[in-house]
Protein backbone atom coordinates (compact mmCIF):
# COMPACT_ATOMS: atom_id res chain seq x y z
CA UNK A 1 0.00 0.00 0.00
CA UNK A 2 1.33 3.42 -1.00
CA UNK A 3 0.50 6.34 1.27
CA UNK A 4 0.63 9.86 -0.16
CA UNK A 5 0.39 12.90 2.06
CA UNK A 6 -1.16 16.06 0.67
CA UNK A 7 -0.46 19.35 2.40
CA UNK A 8 -2.87 22.24 1.86
CA UNK A 9 -2.23 25.64 3.41
CA UNK A 10 -5.08 27.21 5.37
CA UNK A 11 -5.54 30.55 3.63
CA UNK A 12 -7.92 33.17 4.97
CA UNK A 13 -10.79 34.23 2.73
CA UNK A 14 -10.54 37.63 1.07
CA UNK A 15 -14.24 38.48 0.61
CA UNK A 16 -15.81 38.79 4.06
CA UNK A 17 -19.51 38.60 5.06
CA UNK A 18 -19.66 42.35 4.35
CA UNK A 19 -19.63 41.35 0.66
CA UNK A 20 -22.70 39.17 1.15
CA UNK A 21 -24.49 42.12 2.73
CA UNK A 22 -23.45 44.40 -0.13
CA UNK A 23 -24.61 42.03 -2.86
CA UNK A 24 -27.85 41.32 -1.01
CA UNK A 25 -28.75 44.95 -0.27
CA UNK A 26 -27.76 46.13 -3.73
CA UNK A 27 -29.88 43.35 -5.21
CA UNK A 28 -32.89 44.54 -3.22
CA UNK A 29 -32.32 48.09 -4.45
CA UNK A 30 -32.01 47.42 -8.18
CA UNK A 31 -34.76 44.79 -8.18
CA UNK A 32 -37.17 47.28 -6.58
CA UNK A 33 -36.37 49.71 -9.39
CA UNK A 34 -37.37 47.05 -11.92
CA UNK A 35 -40.63 46.25 -10.09
CA UNK A 36 -41.59 49.92 -9.76
CA UNK A 37 -40.71 50.78 -13.36
CA UNK A 38 -42.54 47.81 -14.88
CA UNK A 39 -45.58 48.53 -12.72
CA UNK A 40 -45.58 52.22 -13.69
CA UNK A 41 -45.56 51.50 -17.41
CA UNK A 42 -47.89 48.50 -17.38
CA UNK A 43 -50.79 49.96 -15.40
CA UNK A 44 -52.93 52.95 -16.32
CA UNK A 45 -53.67 53.46 -12.60
CA UNK A 46 -50.60 52.30 -10.69
CA UNK A 47 -50.85 50.85 -7.21
CA UNK A 48 -49.66 53.70 -4.95
CA UNK A 49 -49.02 51.30 -2.08
CA UNK A 50 -46.72 49.11 -4.20
CA UNK A 51 -44.78 52.11 -5.52
CA UNK A 52 -44.44 53.49 -2.01
CA UNK A 53 -43.00 50.22 -0.71
CA UNK A 54 -40.62 49.95 -3.67
CA UNK A 55 -39.40 53.50 -3.07
CA UNK A 56 -38.77 52.86 0.64
CA UNK A 57 -36.83 49.68 -0.05
CA UNK A 58 -34.75 50.99 -2.97
CA UNK A 59 -33.83 54.10 -0.97
CA UNK A 60 -32.85 52.39 2.27
CA UNK A 61 -31.13 49.37 0.70
CA UNK A 62 -29.37 51.66 -1.77
CA UNK A 63 -27.87 53.61 1.14
CA UNK A 64 -26.78 50.58 3.19
CA UNK A 65 -25.23 48.60 0.30
CA UNK A 66 -22.33 51.00 -0.46
CA UNK A 67 -21.56 51.22 3.27
CA UNK A 68 -21.19 47.43 3.40
CA UNK A 69 -19.00 47.57 0.28
CA UNK A 70 -16.65 50.11 1.84
CA UNK A 71 -16.42 47.92 4.94
CA UNK A 72 -15.47 44.93 2.79
CA UNK A 73 -12.67 46.90 1.13
CA UNK A 74 -10.80 46.70 4.49
CA UNK A 75 -9.28 50.13 3.80
CA UNK A 76 -12.18 52.26 2.52
CA UNK A 77 -9.98 55.22 1.61
CA UNK A 78 -8.27 53.14 -1.05
CA UNK A 79 -11.45 53.41 -3.15
CA UNK A 80 -10.01 56.57 -4.73
CA UNK A 81 -7.55 54.34 -6.62
CA UNK A 82 -10.44 53.28 -8.87
CA UNK A 83 -10.66 56.86 -10.11
CA UNK A 84 -6.95 57.67 -10.13
CA UNK A 85 -6.06 54.74 -12.41
CA UNK A 86 -7.59 53.59 -15.68
CA UNK A 87 -8.32 49.86 -15.65
CA UNK A 88 -10.74 49.04 -18.51
CA UNK A 89 -10.03 45.32 -18.09
CA UNK A 90 -11.45 45.39 -14.54
CA UNK A 91 -15.17 45.15 -13.83
CA UNK A 92 -14.59 46.74 -10.44
CA UNK A 93 -13.21 49.81 -12.21
CA UNK A 94 -16.44 50.11 -14.20
CA UNK A 95 -18.41 49.56 -11.02
CA UNK A 96 -16.68 52.52 -9.38
CA UNK A 97 -18.49 54.73 -11.91
CA UNK A 98 -21.73 52.76 -12.28
CA UNK A 99 -22.42 52.53 -8.55
CA UNK A 100 -22.54 56.31 -7.82
CA UNK A 101 -24.77 56.81 -10.85
CA UNK A 102 -27.20 54.17 -9.60
CA UNK A 103 -27.11 55.51 -6.04
CA UNK A 104 -28.00 58.99 -7.31
CA UNK A 105 -30.69 57.98 -9.80
CA UNK A 106 -32.36 55.49 -7.45
CA UNK A 107 -32.43 58.06 -4.63
CA UNK A 108 -33.98 60.60 -7.01
CA UNK A 109 -36.54 58.06 -8.25
CA UNK A 110 -37.44 57.09 -4.69
CA UNK A 111 -37.76 60.74 -3.68
CA UNK A 112 -40.12 61.47 -6.58
CA UNK A 113 -42.31 58.51 -5.57
CA UNK A 114 -42.31 59.45 -1.88
CA UNK A 115 -42.54 63.23 -2.25
CA UNK A 116 -46.35 63.28 -2.16
CA UNK A 117 -46.25 61.65 1.30
CA UNK A 118 -43.94 64.26 2.81
CA UNK A 119 -45.62 66.99 4.91
CA UNK A 120 -46.36 70.31 3.23
CA UNK A 121 -45.51 73.73 4.62
CA UNK A 122 -48.27 75.09 6.84
CA UNK A 123 -49.08 78.58 8.07
CA UNK A 124 -48.80 77.67 11.76
CA UNK A 125 -45.49 76.88 13.40
CA UNK A 126 -44.88 73.14 13.58
CA UNK A 127 -42.95 71.94 16.62
CA UNK A 128 -42.49 68.37 15.34
CA UNK A 129 -38.88 68.14 14.15
CA UNK A 130 -39.71 65.21 11.85
CA UNK A 131 -42.32 67.35 10.11
CA UNK A 132 -39.80 70.13 9.67
CA UNK A 133 -37.30 67.72 8.09
CA UNK A 134 -40.03 66.33 5.84
CA UNK A 135 -41.03 69.81 4.72
CA UNK A 136 -37.42 70.60 3.85
CA UNK A 137 -37.04 67.34 1.93
CA UNK A 138 -40.15 68.14 -0.11
CA UNK A 139 -38.40 71.17 -1.67
CA UNK A 140 -41.58 73.15 -2.18
CA UNK A 141 -45.11 72.35 -3.34
CA UNK A 142 -44.55 72.16 -7.11
CA UNK A 143 -45.86 69.24 -9.20
CA UNK A 144 -43.20 66.57 -9.82
CA UNK A 145 -45.38 63.83 -11.35
CA UNK A 146 -44.25 64.52 -14.91
CA UNK A 147 -40.66 63.63 -14.02
CA UNK A 148 -41.40 60.21 -12.53
CA UNK A 149 -41.55 58.09 -15.70
CA UNK A 150 -38.46 59.59 -17.43
CA UNK A 151 -36.44 59.17 -14.23
CA UNK A 152 -37.83 55.64 -13.85
CA UNK A 153 -36.46 54.66 -17.28
CA UNK A 154 -33.04 56.15 -16.56
CA UNK A 155 -32.90 54.42 -13.17
CA UNK A 156 -34.02 51.10 -14.65
CA UNK A 157 -31.16 51.23 -17.17
CA UNK A 158 -28.77 52.06 -14.36
CA UNK A 159 -30.18 49.15 -12.35
CA UNK A 160 -29.48 46.81 -15.27
CA UNK A 161 -25.89 48.03 -15.37
CA UNK A 162 -25.48 47.36 -11.63
CA UNK A 163 -27.00 43.88 -11.97
CA UNK A 164 -24.57 43.12 -14.79
CA UNK A 165 -21.58 44.60 -12.95
CA UNK A 166 -22.21 42.84 -9.63
CA UNK A 167 -22.51 39.51 -11.44
CA UNK A 168 -19.59 39.98 -13.78
CA UNK A 169 -17.11 41.21 -11.16
CA UNK A 170 -17.45 37.79 -9.52
CA UNK A 171 -17.77 35.77 -12.70
CA UNK A 172 -14.60 37.33 -14.15
CA UNK A 173 -12.34 35.53 -11.62
CA UNK A 174 -11.07 32.60 -13.68
CA UNK A 175 -9.04 31.18 -10.79
CA UNK A 176 -12.27 30.06 -9.13
CA UNK A 177 -14.22 27.67 -11.42
CA UNK A 178 -17.30 27.93 -9.19
CA UNK A 179 -17.55 31.63 -10.01
CA UNK A 180 -16.43 31.57 -13.62
CA UNK A 181 -19.76 30.89 -15.34
CA UNK A 182 -21.99 33.11 -17.45
CA UNK A 183 -24.96 31.76 -15.49
CA UNK A 184 -23.85 33.67 -12.39
CA UNK A 185 -25.13 37.18 -13.38
CA UNK A 186 -28.67 35.97 -14.19
CA UNK A 187 -28.71 33.80 -11.07
CA UNK A 188 -27.75 36.80 -8.94
CA UNK A 189 -30.30 39.04 -10.66
CA UNK A 190 -33.22 36.61 -10.43
CA UNK A 191 -32.49 35.77 -6.78
CA UNK A 192 -32.36 39.51 -6.06
CA UNK A 193 -35.76 39.96 -7.69
CA UNK A 194 -37.14 37.08 -5.61
CA UNK A 195 -35.76 38.57 -2.39
CA UNK A 196 -37.04 42.06 -3.24
CA UNK A 197 -40.57 40.82 -3.90
CA UNK A 198 -40.52 38.82 -0.68
CA UNK A 199 -39.27 41.83 1.30
CA UNK A 200 -41.94 44.07 -0.23
CA UNK A 201 -44.61 41.58 0.83
CA UNK A 202 -43.28 41.60 4.41
CA UNK A 203 -43.15 45.41 4.45
CA UNK A 204 -46.70 45.59 3.14
CA UNK A 205 -47.76 43.56 6.16
CA UNK A 206 -45.63 45.40 8.73
CA UNK A 207 -45.94 49.04 7.65
CA UNK A 208 -49.15 50.97 8.24
CA UNK A 209 -51.65 50.86 5.37
CA UNK A 210 -51.71 47.15 4.47
CA UNK A 211 -53.59 46.42 1.23
CA UNK A 212 -54.65 42.96 0.13
CA UNK A 213 -54.63 43.97 -3.56
CA UNK A 214 -50.97 44.92 -3.25
CA UNK A 215 -50.21 41.60 -1.57
CA UNK A 216 -51.91 39.77 -4.45
CA UNK A 217 -49.75 41.60 -6.98
CA UNK A 218 -46.62 40.79 -4.99
CA UNK A 219 -47.58 37.12 -4.88
CA UNK A 220 -47.59 37.12 -8.69
CA UNK A 221 -44.16 38.77 -8.65
CA UNK A 222 -42.84 36.16 -6.19
CA UNK A 223 -44.12 33.32 -8.36
CA UNK A 224 -42.63 34.78 -11.53
CA UNK A 225 -39.24 35.55 -9.97
CA UNK A 226 -39.07 32.13 -8.32
CA UNK A 227 -39.81 30.47 -11.66
CA UNK A 228 -37.05 32.45 -13.39
CA UNK A 229 -34.57 31.69 -10.60
CA UNK A 230 -35.41 27.97 -10.73
CA UNK A 231 -34.97 27.93 -14.52
CA UNK A 232 -31.56 29.58 -14.16
CA UNK A 233 -30.47 26.93 -11.65
CA UNK A 234 -31.66 24.14 -13.94
CA UNK A 235 -29.91 25.74 -16.92
CA UNK A 236 -26.68 26.09 -14.95
CA UNK A 237 -26.81 22.47 -13.75
CA UNK A 238 -27.53 21.05 -17.21
CA UNK A 239 -25.56 23.24 -19.61
CA UNK A 240 -22.62 24.76 -17.74
CA UNK A 241 -19.32 23.08 -18.58
CA UNK A 242 -17.06 24.51 -15.87
CA UNK A 243 -18.77 25.63 -12.69
CA UNK A 244 -21.37 22.82 -12.50
CA UNK A 245 -18.80 19.96 -12.81
CA UNK A 246 -16.66 21.64 -10.14
CA UNK A 247 -19.68 21.81 -7.83
CA UNK A 248 -20.46 18.14 -8.52
CA UNK A 249 -16.88 17.22 -7.61
CA UNK A 250 -17.17 19.10 -4.31
CA UNK A 251 -20.43 17.30 -3.53
CA UNK A 252 -18.60 13.98 -3.72
CA UNK A 253 -15.89 14.93 -1.23
CA UNK A 254 -17.10 17.74 1.06
CA UNK A 255 -19.77 17.24 3.76
CA UNK A 256 -20.30 21.02 4.02
CA UNK A 257 -21.13 21.24 0.33
CA UNK A 258 -23.43 18.25 0.62
CA UNK A 259 -25.26 20.03 3.43
CA UNK A 260 -25.48 23.21 1.32
CA UNK A 261 -26.94 21.24 -1.61
CA UNK A 262 -29.56 19.64 0.64
CA UNK A 263 -30.50 23.08 2.01
CA UNK A 264 -30.91 24.53 -1.50
CA UNK A 265 -33.01 21.62 -2.77
CA UNK A 266 -35.24 21.51 0.32
CA UNK A 267 -35.79 25.28 0.25
CA UNK A 268 -36.58 25.25 -3.47
CA UNK A 269 -38.98 22.33 -3.05
CA UNK A 270 -40.76 23.98 -0.10
CA UNK A 271 -41.19 27.24 -2.00
CA UNK A 272 -42.43 25.44 -5.10
CA UNK A 273 -45.04 23.49 -3.13
CA UNK A 274 -46.31 26.56 -1.27
CA UNK A 275 -46.42 28.73 -4.39
CA UNK A 276 -48.41 26.03 -6.16
CA UNK A 277 -51.32 26.81 -3.81
CA UNK A 278 -53.64 29.13 -5.72
CA UNK A 279 -54.89 31.19 -2.79
CA UNK A 280 -52.27 31.50 -0.08
CA UNK A 281 -53.44 32.38 3.44
CA UNK A 282 -51.85 35.47 4.94
CA UNK A 283 -49.68 33.44 7.32
CA UNK A 284 -48.46 31.24 4.46
CA UNK A 285 -47.64 34.33 2.41
CA UNK A 286 -45.41 35.62 5.21
CA UNK A 287 -43.67 32.22 5.38
CA UNK A 288 -43.16 32.24 1.61
CA UNK A 289 -41.78 35.78 1.68
CA UNK A 290 -39.33 35.08 4.51
CA UNK A 291 -38.23 31.84 2.83
CA UNK A 292 -37.60 33.70 -0.43
CA UNK A 293 -35.47 36.27 1.41
CA UNK A 294 -33.62 33.48 3.21
CA UNK A 295 -32.97 31.63 -0.06
CA UNK A 296 -31.55 34.70 -1.81
CA UNK A 297 -29.30 35.63 1.11
CA UNK A 298 -28.15 32.03 1.57
CA UNK A 299 -27.41 31.72 -2.15
CA UNK A 300 -25.08 34.71 -1.88
CA UNK A 301 -23.41 33.22 1.17
CA UNK A 302 -22.72 29.98 -0.71
CA UNK A 303 -21.44 31.81 -3.79
CA UNK A 304 -19.33 34.46 -2.08
CA UNK A 305 -18.16 32.85 1.18
CA UNK A 306 -18.41 29.08 0.92
CA UNK A 307 -17.00 29.10 -2.61
CA UNK A 308 -13.80 30.55 -1.16
CA UNK A 309 -13.32 27.37 0.87
CA UNK A 310 -12.66 25.61 -2.45
CA UNK A 311 -8.92 26.32 -2.91
CA UNK A 312 -7.66 27.98 -6.08
CA UNK A 313 -4.67 25.65 -5.99
CA UNK A 314 -4.15 22.41 -4.09
CA UNK A 315 -6.54 19.81 -2.72
CA UNK A 316 -9.25 19.60 -0.10
CA UNK A 317 -11.27 22.50 1.21
CA UNK A 318 -10.40 25.33 3.57
CA UNK A 319 -12.12 25.57 6.93
CA UNK A 320 -14.10 28.73 7.67
CA UNK A 321 -15.59 29.78 10.98
CA UNK A 322 -17.84 32.82 11.15
CA UNK A 323 -16.23 35.37 13.51
CA UNK A 324 -18.31 37.01 16.21
CA UNK A 325 -16.90 40.49 15.61
CA UNK A 326 -17.36 43.20 12.95
CA UNK A 327 -15.90 40.98 10.22
CA UNK A 328 -18.51 38.32 10.91
CA UNK A 329 -21.78 38.03 12.83
CA UNK A 330 -21.67 41.53 14.30
CA UNK A 331 -21.15 43.03 10.84
CA UNK A 332 -24.12 41.10 9.45
CA UNK A 333 -26.38 42.13 12.34
CA UNK A 334 -25.14 45.72 12.17
CA UNK A 335 -25.93 45.98 8.46
CA UNK A 336 -29.48 44.74 8.92
CA UNK A 337 -29.82 46.96 11.99
CA UNK A 338 -28.80 50.03 9.99
CA UNK A 339 -31.31 49.13 7.29
CA UNK A 340 -34.09 48.71 9.87
CA UNK A 341 -33.22 52.07 11.43
CA UNK A 342 -33.36 53.81 8.04
CA UNK A 343 -36.63 52.08 7.20
CA UNK A 344 -38.14 53.26 10.51
CA UNK A 345 -36.97 56.82 9.85
CA UNK A 346 -38.31 56.89 6.29
CA UNK A 347 -41.65 55.40 7.35
CA UNK A 348 -42.01 58.15 9.95
CA UNK A 349 -41.23 60.88 7.42
CA UNK A 350 -43.85 59.65 4.93
CA UNK A 351 -46.67 58.91 7.37
CA UNK A 352 -48.78 61.77 5.97
CA UNK A 353 -51.64 61.15 3.52
CA UNK A 354 -51.46 63.17 0.26
CA UNK A 355 -54.05 65.90 -0.12
CA UNK A 356 -55.21 64.41 -3.43
CA UNK A 357 -56.23 61.23 -1.62
CA UNK A 358 -58.03 63.14 1.11
CA UNK A 359 -60.16 64.84 -1.54
CA UNK A 360 -61.29 61.56 -3.14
Amino acid sequence: MVIKEIFTPDIAITWLPWAVQYFFMMGLAYACVWVATIHLFSHAKPDDRLLKLCACLMLTAGIVAPIALLADLHQPLRAWHFYAQVRPESWMWYGAFLLPVFSGTSALFAWLLLRQYLPKHTAHQDSDWLNKIGQLLRFGDWNSDKFIKPIALITALSACSIALYTGMETMAIKARPLWHTYWLPPLMAMSALLAACGTLAVLNRLLKGYQQSTQDKLLLWVRASFGLFALCIIGWALFDKGSAPEAALLLETSPSWQLAAIWVLVTLAMLALMLAIRHLPNVAMIVVSLTAIHLAWGFRWIVLIQAQTDPKYGAGTYLYQLPWGPEGLLGIAGTFGLWLALMALVSELIRHTPAAKLAR
